[in-house]
Parts: structure tokens; C-alpha cells; sequence
């Protein structure tokens, strides 16, 4: 336990070293969803995000559990969404709170969501469980806090992505790469997910593939070519990562969950 909560502590301080770094990332998606992975990821995810999520929240309740800087409540308010946030890093909302005015936003343990139980029809959860050594405590509190027949939407890292970060992150994470984040990740698989969100009481879940291939490296080793390469690769690419098997090859999963009404 004692370990557990020593690697929450690591991802809270490297995002809060981060949040300038993040609010930048979001701002050049607007520019050029094309310019890095990352925000070609998040043009992938934001596809799903649309698919899954209300284009009209007429009122309905929503908490971004790990909400960061607060892009996502920004944008779902103004889709309607009555939004609530919580995240770990003091720096990074700092930021949400500047773009996100009079929005109830808290300081919390993504392990504790500081709500009465069945407070929330909706829950947004963006690059959170990757950080965590055992994902299915947060997902019970997320089945906790909505209510029932409420819909949880949730990023996770696929164990066997195309991009190899697998062994990536172990190589940051002992600290003999300088060029490489010294923070421990954690990947799962398709499985796995639906097991842990079935437990946690959801009745029906999906577990989707956002974006495959080993575009990571070209933007390392060859970063003039990334940006005609990820505009040639998208049609593709929306064809292929979320196929059968091939979605456990995936660099991103989105978890789709719904609470049982009983």
C-alpha cells in the first residue's frame, strides 16, 4: 500500500511540473491536430468523446475525474453539462479554475471522489488509470457516484500497443534515460477492463481501440515526416484500430461503461 500511494504521489507532482506544458498541448490542437502524436491522439479520442458523449447535456450532471487543466468541462459546459472536476495536482487546476469559473472543482484523491453515492449521470476520466497500480478502486468509485443507468467514459494504456511504450516507460522509469520521464506507468488489456468495470458494477462495457501504429517513433526519429504521415495514416487508421483483435495493438483504449440500473 505503502508503494501505492508513493507512485499516485509521483504522477501528481510530474503533472503538476507538467500543467504549463499541458494547457500549451491543448491550445496547438485547435492550430494543427496533425503538428504531434499527442494531439493527433486527442483528435482520435475526441471522436469517440463525441460518439459517446450528449451533443446536448440539457442539464445532466458530468465529473471529469482527473480533469488536469480543464479543457474537456470547458467543453462540456458549454454543451450543456452541469460539470464538477477533481484532480490530484494543485498546479494543474489551477488552470481549470481559470477557465472554468464558478464550476464546483476539487482537490482530491482519484481513489476518494469527495460526492455522495448516485451524484452523477455522466463521468469523463482522460489519462488516469494508466497512472495507477490497481485501476479497479477508482473505477468502483466511479460506479459509486453515478447514478444508476449513468455512463462512465474512460481512457486506459493497452499493454501491447504498436508503439512499443510498454518498454518505453520501463526505460524511463528506471531513470537511466535522461530523455525519458522517470514515472512508472501501468498498461492493461481489453479484458482485463471489462472484468474490473463489470465488477465495479457496470452492466454493459466496451472497450474501443482510439489510435494504433508506430507514429511515436517517426516523431522522435523523424519529425518533418509526422505531420504528412499522420494525415496519409488517419483514414486508415480509423479502419483498422478498433478491429477485433487488432484494437489490443491500439496506443489508446476508451472504456464505455454503463451503471445497471439495480
Amino acid at each position: 500500500m505503502e508503494q501505492h500511494e508513493k507512485q499516485k504521489e509521483a504522477a501528481v507532482k510530474t503533472h503538476s511540473d507538467q500543467a504549463g506544458q499541458f494547457e500549451g498541448r491543448y491550445e496547438e490542437e485547435r492550430k494543427d491536430p496533425y503538428s504531434t502524436c499527442f494531439v493527433y491522439s486527442r483528435k482520435r479520442l475526441q471522436g469517440w468523446l463525441d460518439r459517446s458523449i450528449p451533443a446536448k447535456g440539457a442539464g445532466q450532471r458530468l465529473l471529469d475525474v482527473g480533469c488536469g487543466t480543464g479543457h474537456h468541462m470547458r467543453e462540456l459546459q458549454a454543451r450543456g453539462f452541469r460539470v464538477s472536476g477533481v484532480d490530484g495536482s494543485e498546479e494543474m487546476l489551477k488552470g481549470a479554475r481559470r477557465i472554468n469559473r464558478g464550476i464546483d472543482i476539487r482537490t482530491a484523491d482519484v481513489e476518494a471522489l469527495p460526492f455522495e453515492s448516485n451524484s452523477f449521470d455522466w463521468i469523463l476520466s482522460i489519462e488516469v488509470l494508466r497512472y495507477l497500480p490497481d485501476f479497479r478502486q477508482t473505477v468502483k468509485e466511479m460506479g459509486r457516484v453515478l447514478a444508476p443507468g449513468g455512463t462512465a467514459v474512460v481512457t486506459a494504456c493497452p499493454r501491447y500497443s504498436l508503439n512499443l511504450y510498454t518498454l518505453v516507460n520501463r526505460l524511463g522509469a528506471s531513470g537511466k534515460v535522461a530523455s525519458l520521464t522517470p514515472l512508472r506507468q501501468y498498461f492493461t488489456t481489453t479484458g482485463e477492463l471489462g472484468n474490473g468495470f463489470r465488477a465495479a458494477g457496470f452492466d454493459h462495457v466496451e472497450v474501443h481501440g482510439v489510435y494504433t501504429g508506430p507514429i511515436n517513433w517517426v516523431e522522435r526519429l523523424a519529425r518533418p515526416l509526422l505531420r504528412p504521415l499522420l494525415r496519409a495514416w488517419e483514414p486508415i487508421d480509423a479502419q483498422v484500430t478498433d478491429l477485433g483483435p487488432l484494437r489490443e495493438l491500439s496506443n489508446m483504449f476508451v472504456v464505455i461503461a454503463r451503471k445497471g440500473n439495480s
